[in-house]
């Protein structure tokens, strides 16, 4: 398939195909990128509760509902 074709393809796609393929791509580029790997492995073995987020506040930014 040339990429051509699957640019054809994924432009015919719902939305919410659409992201669900964004979301995979973008995981397949993080799984080759040592620096984001290290930084996300540093944050999630991080002790200190002062640098923590609420999930509610987590959903609000990965949402760009935070307010300002």
């Amino acid at each position: 398939m040339s990429m051509a074709e699957i640019m054809r393809e994924v432009a015919d796609m719902p939305p919410k195909r659409q992201n669900e393929l964004a979301a995979y791509l973008l995981h397949l580029r993080l799984q080759q990128d040592a620096d984001w790997q290290i930084e996300m492995a540093r944050r999630i073995d991080d002790k200190n509760p002062k640098n923590w987020i609420a999930l509610p506040e987590a959903k609000k930014r990965l949402t760009g509902t935070r307010k300002k």
